[in-house]
C-alpha cells in the first residue's frame, strides 16, 4: 500500500477539473483539455492518496481508480482488466484509490485491503470472489487506516467524483481524462491499457 501522512492540500483549482473531464471520452479533444498545471496538480494529489498498484513495478503510464470493495461494478471492472494487466506487453500500471462509500462495511472491507499484510493479495480476493461475498471485513480497524481511507473520500468529494469507479488516466495525446462508471471492454483496450495504439510501435 503507498500511504502518507496527510492529504490536506491546497485543492481550490482542481476541485472543479474533473467535472470539466467527466465527458472527456465523447467529447472532441479540444474540450477536454486542461492546463498542464492543473493536470499536474491532479497527478500529484492522486499519487499522495493511498491505493493498492498492479501491473508492472516500472511502468511507462498510471492509472488511478478509485475503488470500493462493495461495489459490483468495480469488480466488474476488475475482472474486465484482467487481460490487459496480465499482458505481458501491458506497461500500464492501474492504482486502487480504495474508498468506503456505498454500503455499511464498505469502510471496513477497505480497511481489510489496507491494513493487509498483502494489499495487493487482499484486493484481488475481494475482488475475484465478489458475488460470494468478498473481503471480510475488517473488525478492529487502526485508526491510520481509518484515516487514510477518511482522506481518500475527502479527496474524491473534492474532485467531484460522486461515485465508483472512477478512472482517471493520459491519454495517447498526453491529456488528463477521466472516467465515470464502468468501462467496457473496448474503451478499456483502446484508452485505459492503450493496446491498439501500442501495437504499432516497435518495442
Amino acid at each position: 500500500m503507498h500511504t502518507r501522512p496527510t492529504v490536506r492540500q491546497t485543492l481550490a483549482l482542481v476541485a472543479p477539473l474533473l467535472m470539466a473531464l467527466t465527458a472527456a471520452l465523447f467529447s472532441p479533444p479540444a474540450s477536454a483539455q486542461i492546463s498542464e498545471e492543473q493536470a499536474r496538480q491532479v497527478r500529484s494529489l492522486l499519487a499522495d492518496s493511498h491505493w493498492v498498484a498492479e501491473g508492472p513495478e516500472n511502468p511507462e503510464r498510471v492509472a488511478y481508480m478509485f475503488t470500493d470493495m462493495e461495489c459490483p461494478y468495480c469488480a466488474r471492472q476488475w475482472q474486465a482488466m484482467r487481460p490487459f494487466i496480465n499482458d505481458a506487453d501491458n506497461v500500464t500500471q492501474v492504482r486502487h484509490v480504495i474508498v468506503g462509500i456505498l454500503k455499511p462495511q464498505s469502510h471496513a472491507k477497505g480497511a481489510a485491503v489496507l491494513a493487509a499484510d498483502d494489499p495487493l493479495a487482499a484486493l484481488e480476493k475481494g475482488q475475484k470472489e465478489f458475488d460470494a461475498g468478498g473481503l471480510a471485513p475488517l473488525r478492529n480497524i487502526p485508526k491510520d487506516i481509518s484515516r487514510a481511507l477518511g482522506e481518500n473520500r475527502i479527496l474524491m468529494q473534492r474532485l467531484g467524483i460522486r461515485g465508483t469507479p472512477a478512472t482517471i488516466f493520459t491519454d495517447t495525446r498526453g491529456q488528463l481524462q477521466f472516467a465515470p462508471g464502468l468501462m467496457g471492454e473496448s474503451l478499456l483496450a483502446t484508452h485505459l491499457f492503450q493496446m491498439e495504439a501500442d501495437a504499432g510501435v516497435s518495442r
